[in-house]
């Protein structure tokens, strides 16, 4: 039997400093992590009055989520924010979620990306086979599961015959990602897997929703946000440097674009421990 509370790697949106939400993160089936990054649960009875406001930064991924409410059957959500959210938490937290790669809702559900990006949805709204009795089983297995365990047993199963039925396949999407770092230009990415530049612009657009040039900004910011959590005493230009800027003015420019804030407001909030971010 796998390991469901395998440690995360650095590269995920969420950071290990959420405990005062109950913050806890894990791997899919190995299987699945072509398009899923993790499964996340922020569980916490005791939400102060004031409730907290988190930040969510985008990377391209869209997410899953499930909210577990007494006595009523959980709340499912989708949603493919492309800039900086927030997620307020109040009350009684009982959250889970499915934090999948850029592309990877688009493979295992056939998702309109183009059309639901920079929004919140309900399963009503998404016109796919996500909204079907599969998802509403899940539903309620999940509202009946007693441990965390269960919980990502339950959903791996249920991504493993998703991506069964949707015949999912790492596409040129999944193969680029992971190496977008490795590329000066995009004929050079198209070149690699084969492909002319229009037609892998295309199926960026249409499996993430977002052109290649806003995915790749995203994620050299998002590296940059990690580089600076991992060691927030680092020098901002070496951060830079290995995020894939060559320029300082440029990187302060496209970093306060994407998180709203510059590179050393956001490090001296991680020195301060003020920004639990997720």
């Amino acid at each position: 039997m796998r390991n469901l509370f395998a440690p995360i790697p650095l590269n995920n949106q969420f950071v290990d400093n959420l405990g005062h939400l109950g913050f806890r993160s894990f791997m899919p089936h190995p299987y699945l992590q072509t398009w899923v990054q993790r499964y996340w649960i922020a569980r916490q009875p005791r939400i102060p009055e004031q409730g907290f406001i988190e930040k969510l930064y985008p990377d391209g991924g869209t997410n899953i989520n499930f909210r577990f409410i007494e006595n009523q059957l959980p709340e499912v959500s989708f949603n493919a924010f492309a800039t900086l959210s927030t997620m307020q938490f109040y009350g009684n937290v009982d959250l889970m979620g499915i934090r999948f790669h850029p592309g990877g809702a688009y493979q295992l559900f056939g998702f309109d990306m183009p059309g639901l990006i920079g929004n919140l949805y309900s399963t009503d709204d998404l016109d796919t086979d996500i909204n079907n009795q599969q998802l509403l089983d899940l539903r309620d297995k999940l509202n009946v599961a007693t441990s965390i365990a269960t919980r990502v047993g339950l959903i791996d199963d249920w991504l493993l015959q998703q991506a069964a039925r949707q015949l999912a396949h790492a596409g040129p999407v999944q193969q680029l990602l992971p190496r977008m770092f490795d590329f000066n230009s995009i004929e050079t990415m198209s070149a690699q897997i084969n492909l002319g530049r229009r037609q892998l612009e295309r199926r960026f657009q249409q499996e993430v929703g977002l052109t290649m040039v806003y995915v790749k900004q995203l994620q050299r910011i998002k590296k940059a946000r990690q580089l600076i959590s991992l060691n927030p005493e680092r020098p901002l230009v070496d951060i830079a440097y290995d995020a894939g800027f060559y320029d300082q003015a440029h990187f302060n420019r496209q970093f306060q674009k994407i998180n709203q804030q510059t590179p050393g407001q956001y490090r001296d909030r991680k020195l301060a421990r003020k920004d639990p971010a997720i």
